[in-house]
């Protein structure tokens, strides 16, 4: 990635600067940012109330197709008014920067608060029944949200789920625009999302609603674990029905609105669920300043507390006091005149003097000296071996995107492909019809070669039917076989180049589709994912035939980056 271009990031303005230009609003502090815009905590003074202030980089602004579809995005998202819903305020431009005024959410997303755990099966229902509320009524009014996923839900201070990222959102009327089947989340996605983008419903979002219900309650996706989520979870059978239901391939086979499900969950809530061992409750999350900030919340200890830590103190000391007190043994003293005497010395045995025999010292030949060793010349110590950085682990699955868009994009070169298959196909009848003319006008052998051409091009046709590099040594005794050949192999290598070309001008719109993708990983700072989407759009853009490959099933030329 060394030699790809470096891409200037958005850089947040200082809300110092932004206070001339929103004079109606307090701009407290920064809260986030990413590719896409930032986020900032504001106090609408007219009405004394805090909100999210979320401004976009001055570019969009000059994209007439982003400018409708954010618009789109503001109007659907004021026309609901929910209490599971984030509502918006307001929306324009200002300074060439597009802006939206919005409810301020001061918690944490689903994903961050539940991201593998089971959760205890009552609160699932409270979370889930809040959620379908929620989407029943943005149903109601014409709005599908089309990307239900963990990171899109908000849970403010009481814990209560609210919807928001409505970056996908369409009234049901409007025409899926270009580019926008490619978003979305594998595995929460309605399989007609993928296939049938331009027939999308609100059953596209019933279908992530069961997924996530799945999840909430195994800790797992369903396609990570396909089990029913009561043998992995061992909760109330009913919850499979509902999830099966909701995530049925068939839109007309799950359920036809958002409140059915929040009626089965409450059926199943008011058998009073038992807590199932090992599952997690909701915590109420803490309010977060500008910034990210807690604020330190200390508990008062009560009365009854204090005295019972007084007695377990006092219990210790006197426990202590009487170990303590205790004489240590003492061993009584031997009187002087009663201790045992000594034993006797011994003498020590007499020995004999040894004479031992004179000798000589014997005559040694000295070791040969060794010849002077050269020193050595001083050695460079081996450089140290750095290992790589591991790259970071994934959190969102990439994978499942890549092959998720890689259809979407089949789908688009579908007509490419049918008609660059009817060229090739004109072309081998053509060359085979004057091929036989020329071989019917011949003199001689005339059966024979009408039975050659009639051979050879079956074989052609049934090997993908294109004209191979060569001419086939049956036909060229034809009359004037080498001159056709050469035409009509020509033209096939000019339906070749026009058909490359028309997939090549879809790799932009691939790559677009993996940028943004980008932008809505950056706000889960989510980098072993950003990486691995980098690398696939440098590869696509570097390396000549990749995406073509990919189109056309070539998988030398799409080795590259699968498998990553």
């Amino acid at each position: 990635m060394s030699e790809s271009p470096e891409q200037t990031g958005f850089v947040a303005p200082d809300p110092a600067d932004l206070a001339p230009l929103f004079p109606g609003y307090d701009i407290q502090g920064l809260i986030a940012t990413g590719g896409m815009g930032a986020v900032y905590c504001a106090v609408q003074r007219s009405l004394d109330r805090t909100v999210a202030l979320k401004i976009l980089p001055m570019e969009f602004s000059n994209d007439a197709a982003f400018c409708a579809g954010f618009e789109a995005e503001a109007k659907a998202m004021a026309r609901l008014n929910h209490p599971n819903l984030i509502g918006v305020y307001d929306f324009g431009s200002v300074n060439g920067m597009i802006y939206i005024i919005m409810e301020y959410v001061p918690g944490k997303s689903l994903y961050h608060s539940a991201y593998g755990l089971a959760i205890d099966p009552a609160e699932v229902i409270r979370l889930v029944a809040a959620i379908c509320n929620g989407l029943a009524h943005a149903h109601e009014n014409g709005i599908i949200h089309r990307d239900i996923k963990p990171s899109n839900i908000l849970l403010d201070l009481n814990a209560q789920p609210k919807i928001g990222d409505f970056g996908l959102a369409r009234p049901i009327d409007r025409k899926v625009e270009e580019g926008e089947e490619i978003f979305g989340t594998p595995h929460y996605t309605a399989p007609e999302v993928v296939n049938s983008p331009h027939s999308v419903d609100s059953r596209a979002d019933i279908f992530s609603v069961g997924v996530l219900l799945h999840e909430l309650l195994t800790g797992k996706l369903p396609a990570d674990d396909p089990r029913p989520a009561s043998t992995i979870a061992h909760c109330d059978p009913r919850f499979d029905t509902i999830i099966r239901r909701a995530t049925q391939p068939i839109p007309a086979a799950r359920y036809s609105s958002a409140s059915q499900i929040a009626t089965d969950l409450q059926a199943i809530a008011a058998a009073k669920v038992p807590k199932v061992p090992g599952t997690a409750v909701m915590a109420r999350p803490r309010p977060v300043r500008a910034g990210g900030a807690y604020p330190v919340v200390r508990k008062k200890s009560s009365s009854s507390a204090s005295m019972l830590l007084l007695l377990v103190v006092i219990a210790a000391a006197g426990a202590a006091y009487v170990y303590f007190s205790k004489p240590l043994p003492v061993k009584e003293p031997v009187p002087v005149g009663k201790q045992p005497a000594p034993p006797p010395i011994q003498p020590a045995p007499k020995v004999d003097p040894v004479e031992l025999p004179e000798t000589k010292p014997e005559e040694t030949t000295p070791p040969p000296v060794p010849p002077p060793v050269p020193e050595a010349e001083p050695q460079t110590a081996p450089a140290p071996v750095l290992a790589e950085p591991a790259q970071p682990q994934a959190k969102y699955d990439v994978p499942g995107f890549f092959e998720r868009a890689r259809k979407i994009m089949l789908e688009r070169v579908k007509p490419l492909v049918a008609s660059h298959q009817a060229s090739l196909t004109s072309n081998l009848s053509s060359f085979e019809r004057e091929l036989n003319l020329r071989a019917h006008k011949m003199k001689t052998g005339a059966g024979p070669a009408e039975e050659s051409v009639e051979s050879v091009f079956a074989t052609w046709q049934s090997g993908g039917g294109k004209i191979p590099e060569s001419l086939d040594s049956q036909l060229s005794d034809i009359p004037g076989a080498d001159g056709l050949f050469d035409e009509y192999l020509e033209r096939q290598t000019g339906f070749d180049a026009k058909f490359r070309q028309g997939i090549a001008q879809q790799a932009d719109f691939y790559i677009s589709g993996l940028e943004k993708q980008i932008e809505r990983l950056k706000a889960d700072n989510d980098t072993g994912a950003i990486l691995l989407i980098e690398r696939e759009i440098e590869v696509t853009r570097e390396t000549p035939g990749y995406f073509s490959g990919l189109m056309l099933g070539d998988e030398a030329a799409a080795d590259s980056t699968d498998g990553q």
